[in-house]
C-alpha cells in the first residue's frame, strides 16, 4: 500500500491485493483460522538481518526468536499513515498489557538518510513507544533487500512543492505493511497501515498461546 508524506486517502493499491499476486498461498481472512489478518499459508520464512536502533544498539531478527514480532516500515518526517500506524502500535502494546514483554515490536526506516537515531528516539517518544518498540536504520544497500522482502515496495524518494523561493518539502513514497511472526520467526499474519489495533492484538495473543 505505497503512500507518501501526505494524503493518506490517496488512491493506490491495497495490500491485500499485492499480496494476492505475490503469495499464491495467502489466505485472506480464511474462515477457521483463527486470525483476523491476511494469513500467509504455508508460513512465510523471514529474511534476517542486522540493523541499529534508536539507542545505537545492534538488532539481529533472529535474536527475537521465541517471541511474537510485529514488522512495519516508516519513517520520522511522514504526516500521515506512520503517525497513525505508530499510535495504533501503541494502543496495540496497551491493549497486550502484561503480555507486552513476550512481544517484539520491530520498525524500519525508509528514510536512513534522515532517519538519525536521534531523530528515531524524538519519534518514539512522541508517540510513547520509545521502550515498546527497535526503530531500527542501516545503510542504504542493507535496507533496500529488506524492503523488497517484506513489501515496502519501490522506497521513492520525492520533492514536492518546491519553488525557487521555498524550501522544498520532502516526502517518501513506500508501503507500511505490518507482518506478524510466530515464535518461530515465521510469517503468519499481514496486515495493512489500516489494520485495527483490536485485530492485531487478537492475531498476536493467539500466536501467544500456539
Amino acid at each position: 500500500m505505497p503512500h507518501r508524506g501526505s494524503g493518506l486517502g490517496r488512491r493506490r493499491v491495497t495490500l491485500v491485493a499485492l499480496l494476492l499476486l505475490l503469495a499464491p498461498g495467502l489466505v485472506a481472512g480464511s474462515r477457521g483460522s483463527g486470525f483476523q489478518g491476511q494469513v500467509l499459508d504455508p508460513p512465510r520464512p523471514a529474511l534476517d538481518f542486522t540493523l541499529t536502533d534508536q539507542s545505537n544498539r545492534s538488532v539481529h531478527l533472529a535474536s527475537l526468536h521465541g517471541q511474537v514480532v510485529v514488522l512495519t516500515f516508516l519513517y520520522t518526517t511522514c504526516v500521515d499513515a506512520c503517525p497513525l500506524v505508530a499510535a495504533k502500535l501503541h494502543e496495540v502494546t496497551e491493549l497486550l498489557g502484561s503480555r507486552r514483554a513476550a512481544v517484539a515490536v520491530v520498525a524500519v526506516t525508509v528514510d536512513p538518510e534522515r532517519d538519525t537515531p536521534a531523530a528515531m528516539t524524538e519519534f518514539s517518544r512522541r508517540w510513547a513507544m520509545l521502550d515498546r518498540w527497535r526503530f531500527l536504520t542501516g545503510t542504504e544497500r542493507q535496507l533496500e533487500t529488506i524492503w523488497q522482502y517484506y513489501w515496502a515496495g519501490h522506497v521513492r524518494r520525492e520533492i514536492p512543492g518546491a519553488t525557487a523561493t521555498a524550501k522544498p518539502s520532502h516526502a517518501i513514497g513506500h508501503g507500511s505493511p505490518v507482518h506478524v511472526f510466530d515464535r518461530a520467526g515465521r510469517i503468519r499474519v499481514v496486515y495493512d497501515a489500516d489494520f485495527k489495533p483490536a485485530d492485531l492484538t487478537h492475531d498476536i495473543e493467539t500466536l501467544l498461546e500456539q
